[in-house]
């Protein structure tokens, strides 16, 4: 597995499902892909992950790597878009590397989280949140994201450099539920957080925080 991921930062290439030879982009940088790894090997109670965004597979192959071997393990990505924009890229790493406890869930976030929450509330131990970045998604995302997490799960978003989802992550900062265990930052700048759910969210209807 890592020399899977080694060959694909050291080629910038990746193959899809075609056949094709595709130029890598859009991924984490090895950076960021050993913080989340890390945050999962340092917890070995974290079995069952979830990722919104997959496009060429990196963050799944760091996310699985750090969950193999460990019982119960399964990993659902949310992409509705691997099979044509992506070429199935991101799956076909997987199952390369010879991952088989993935599932891959091609519809659209707003449309899945809530169909995936009916019967898993509270059934997450890690979400990685890198879909789509405008302020209204993300936070969409998060929503959903925050009542799939066990107490104790751990939440990681990806981008936080873009002021859409930096004004995202700090709301959920103030919300009671969350505290931050880490970052990657360049520069004073973050680029990727994660907030553990460190007790269950019951904020009355009346809770409010100014976002502006």
């Amino acid at each position: 597995m890592n020399e899977a991921i080694a060959e694909l930062y050291a080629t910038g290439l990746v193959v899809g499902r075609s056949g094709r030879v595709h130029q890598l982009h859009s991924a984490i940088d090895p950076e960021e892909g050993e913080f989340l790894s890390s945050i999962i090997r340092g917890d070995p109670t974290i079995r069952r992950t979830l990722e919104v965004g997959c496009a060429y597979g990196l963050s799944s192959l760091y996310i699985c790597a750090a969950i193999r071997g460990r019982a119960g393990a399964s990993h659902t990505i949310i992409d509705p878009y691997q099979s044509t924009q992506w070429d199935g890229a991101g799956a076909r790493q997987l199952e390369d590397a010879g991952i088989d406890f993935f599932n891959l869930v091609e519809r659209k976030s707003e449309f899945a989280l809530p169909r995936l929450l009916e019967h898993n509330e509270g059934q997450f131990d890690f979400v990685f949140v890198d879909g789509w970045h405008t302020f209204d998604h993300t936070l969409l995302d998060c929503f959903y994201a925050t009542r799939l997490l066990r107490t104790g799960g751990v939440l990681a978003i990806d981008d936080v450099m873009f002021p859409s989802v930096k004004r995202v992550v700090r709301y959920l900062k103030n919300y009671p539920c969350y505290e931050q265990v880490g970052s990657v930052s360049d520069h004073q700048e973050t680029r990727m957080v994660a907030l553990r759910k460190a007790k269950d969210d019951k904020r009355n209807w009346n809770w409010h925080v100014d976002l502006f």
